[in-house]
């Protein structure tokens, strides 16, 4: 897992190493072409109002390289053929000469030219290196002081002086320096802005990680509770194909309903319950995330059928072991018991109330040895192996082999499939399980009901429960008293019964997260519905029966 996340920080959009600043040096061309082209429409002017040119044969002819070489430098940056530093150093020094050609074309130091050096002193300083900034800033003070003893010794009407050179040099020195300066702190602190962008990113994309693998859902809300982020399982577990548009209100209203109940409790560590949201197997719990600025919610959904799977398979694991011990010790005397009987009965001298007290002997013997069975199979607590079942196909070959196995009749048994959609049929649930399932309700059915009248197998849609099997026989009932005792671990009313029957049942619908119930019909007899988890690739649109 540490690997897949390094390898997901490495491929962050956006953060990539510090690359040369080719925008700051475009906009230098920009300036240089605007300044040059000013330059040169001054050439055309006999006297120009903004400059006073002494010798304007040269200044024509510097302007005119000035304007070509602006041109040239904006192509070569936008190219970028060659180094930026290269590219930086060449139009540095190029400047340099003729901002010195200019200012002596206009009569030298005093004319002010020179005070445009200290622009190029600055750019050199902030977009090379300060080594690089101080070389250039020397070749221009030299270059001004070349200028100021040539036009000394060679101009007669030459007004400029050794302290404006002075001045305009050192300026040229301080700016390089200061600006490099400035430069080192920039960076630094850019380096230290996209280091801590590194370092969100990777908290972002790990927790990121960690909130998908989740087994908890995880919905984030805004304040306004528009939906910022959801997790795989979240949307799993709310059968949601797209979060792109994922509304509460429109879509989960009964989230939106137990968030703003949880606003207004004041008891805000307890999680709502399936039974408090109306969601099947989903418990929701809330918790205030409070920021700069913002405040978020996260909303934790966690399915509570495999919490239940779990508890379920650890208390059989631990009845297991208990009843492993206690089918041993009780099948060996068990076992003596049931065969110094059945020599019994077969000594030739037994009167008929002797052999009368052997048969009891041998089924009180079968029916201890039956319970034993019953207790041991509720322990092995075997894992679900669910699958799709379309029960339109499934339920008609279960009745043939039910009737085959158990020595019953079909015309027992009216099968009723016609208030489901034959595209609507499908369920999730261990075929095996439910095998099982519904052999045992259909042998309740033939021992307690009436045996002229038929055992109705029916299957509709309910609301909220998705596909619901029904058996349910014509016979006498149960007593309303007694119904809600059924389910409970060796209840019987049949004395040749180990009263775990129903319990077994019971226990294989929790593991299929399937739900049993018992209540009176309309043919004044008992009826036993499963109500079953409906398969994702089925739909139903059919209304609960009356």
């Amino acid at each position: 897992m540490q690997i897949a996340t390094s390898n997901s920080f490495s491929s962050t959009p956006g953060y990539q190493p510090r690359a040369s600043n080719w925008t700051s040096l475009r906009l230098l061309n920009v300036y240089r072409l605007g300044l040059s082209a000013i330059f040169f429409s001054q050439s055309f002017v006999i006297r120009s109002p903004l400059l006073d040119i002494v010798n304007h044969r040269l200044y024509s002819w510097v302007s005119l390289t000035f304007l070509v070489l602006s041109l040239i430098w904006m192509l070569a940056a936008r190219i970028e053929r060659r180094g930026f530093q290269h590219q930086v150093s060449l139009q540095i020094y190029g400047d340099t000469i003729l901002i010195i050609l200019l200012m002596h074309a206009c009569g030298g130091i005093s004319s002010g030219l020179g005070m445009l050096l200290i622009i190029s002193i600055a750019v050199i300083g902030f977009l090379g290196e300060q080594t690089l900034a101080i070389i250039f800033a020397s070749l221009a003070s030299l270059g001004l002081l070349a200028e100021f003893f040539y036009s000394s010794m060679y101009l007669t009407s030459y007004s400029g002086t050794s302290t404006q050179v002075g001045i305009l040099g050192v300026t040229l020195f301080a700016t390089a320096i200061v600006t490099n300066k400035l430069t080192l702190r920039i960076r630094s602190s850019e380096q230290l802005v996209q280091q801590r962008e590194r370092d969100v990113a990777v908290l972002s994309a790990l927790n990121q990680e960690i909130i998908e693998d989740l087994q908890a859902g995880v919905i984030v809300l805004a304040r306004n509770n528009q939906v910022r982020h959801i997790n795989n399982t979240a949307l799993k577990m709310l059968n949601i194909t797209a979060n792109n548009s994922l509304s509460l209100e429109r879509d989960q209203p009964r989230i939106l309903a137990a968030l703003e109940s949880w606003r207004q409790s004041l008891q805000r560590d307890t999680p709502f319950l399936p039974s408090e949201t109306g969601i099947d197997n989903i418990q929701i719990s809330f918790r205030q995330l409070k920021g700069q600025g913002q405040e978020n919610t996260l909303i934790f959904l966690n399915d509570v059928s495999s919490i239940r799977n779990s508890m379920q398979q650890a208390k059989l694991a631990s009845l297991g072991h208990l009843t492993a011990s206690i089918a041993h010790e009780i099948r060996n005397p068990l076992g003596a018991i049931s065969y110094a009987a059945q020599l019994l009965s077969e000594n030739s001298e037994l009167g008929k109330a002797d052999h009368r007290l052997t048969e009891i002997i041998h089924q009180h013997s079968d029916r201890i040895n039956h319970i034993i069975e019953d207790i041991l199979q509720i322990s092995r607590g075997e894992l679900s192996d669910i699958e799709e079942i379309d029960l339109n196909q499934w339920l008609p070959r279960f009745v043939d082999d039910f009737c085959l196995s158990e020595h019953a009749t079909p015309d027992r048994f009216e099968l009723d499939l016609s208030r489901m959609d034959r595209q609507n049929t499908g369920i999730r649930f261990d075929s095996g399980h439910l095998r099982q399932i519904l052999t045992n309700l259909c042998n309740n059915a033939l021992v307690h009901g009436d045996k002229n009248k038929p055992i109705h197998i029916e299957i509709y849609a309910h609301s909220g429960h998705g596909l619901t099997i029904e058996v349910a026989d014509e016979g006498p009932g149960i007593d309303p008293k007694n119904l809600d005792k059924i389910f409970e671990p060796f209840y019987t009313t049949n004395h040749k019964g180990s009263g775990l029957g129903l319990y077994i049942v019971n226990q294989l619908c929790e593991l299929n997260d399937a739900s049993i119930s018992v209540k009176q019909n309309s043919y004044n007899g008992t009826s036993l519905t499963i109500q079953c988890a409906i398969a994702p690739s089925y739909h139903i649109d059919q209304p609960p029966p009356a």
